[in-house]
């Protein structure tokens, strides 16, 4: 794996930091920002950092290898890109951009239902190098014909979102008007302006949109029908029944 980097950020939080710069407040506390008040991201990265490697500076050393094999596939390092929705909101073509780099290092890309790429643009960037995130329909038609999509567009691995019975709290996300239905403020106007080079590049590329399941959505939906399609779609459950239908129908890899 390449492991060149760029001198100016030469850390996770130096990314984390030139991000919180360079995009709107809402779009970085959208991607920063946990549920509730943050609990788990405080333990997954207390976790990491109670990790200690053990050196044994003596014996032979014959060289370091990231290198992880993962369902049949070698790939460069022992972690990928995780499913994010609405990633386009971060950055306009952020997913297309992630997915692409995803395949010149060599490591996972998860794509989410709820991105704003659609399945079938990804297997086109990534020549079905990735992963579709399963986010579980209402109906189960639909569920077969997003599967029905991910193997017409050569994914790799169909991973099954197993998630709380209904959308988590996000403070952040309320007081910045993300949540369900989403509205734009005169903070949120201010914060736009703020960040010009992502204002423009917003603007070429067009308003985020969930693009896979866009082929699902009445036209010309408001915010307020959005919102109320949103929570309609989504059963929010994955209880063991619902396994066994899905199994049938994929007959590739399952995480």
């Amino acid at each position: 794996m390449d492991l060149s980097y760029n001198t100016n950020y030469p850390s996770i939080e130096d990314l984390r930091e030139r991000a919180r710069r360079r995009i709107p407040r809402f779009a970085f506390e959208y991607l920063d920002g946990g549920c509730n008040e943050d609990v788990n991201l405080y333990k997954n990265t207390a976790e990491l950092r109670e990790v200690e490697l053990l050196p044994y500076y003596l014996k032979q050393h014959s060289g370091s290898d990231l290198k992880t094999e993962l369902f049949g596939h070698v790939y460069d390092a022992p972690f990928g890109i995780a499913p994010v929705g609405l990633q386009g909101l971060m950055w306009p073509n952020a997913s297309e951009i992630l997915a692409k780099a995803a395949v010149k290092h060599n490591i996972p890309f998860v794509l989410s239902t709820v991105s704003t790429a659609s399945i079938e643009r990804i297997g086109e960037l990534t020549e079905g190098r990735f992963w579709f995130q399963l986010y579980h329909p209402a109906d189960n038609a639909l569920r077969d014909d997003m599967i029905d999509r991910a193997e017409a567009a050569g994914c790799e691995v169909l991973v099954l979102l197993c998630d709380v019975p209904t959308f988590g709290y996000r403070p952040r996300e309320i007081r910045n008007g993300l949540s369900m239905p989403p509205k734009m403020t005169l903070r949120n106007i201010l914060q736009i302006m703020g960040k010009p080079e992502w204002a423009i590049r917003t603007l070429i590329h067009g308003q985020p949109e969930f693009a896979t399941l866009k082929k699902y959505m009445p036209n010309d939906l408001n915010m307020k029908q959005l919102g109320l399609f949103m929570n309609q779609f989504f059963s929010k459950r994955m209880p063991e029944s619902k396994m066994p239908p899905i199994r049938d129908r994929w007959k590739g890899k399952l995480y």
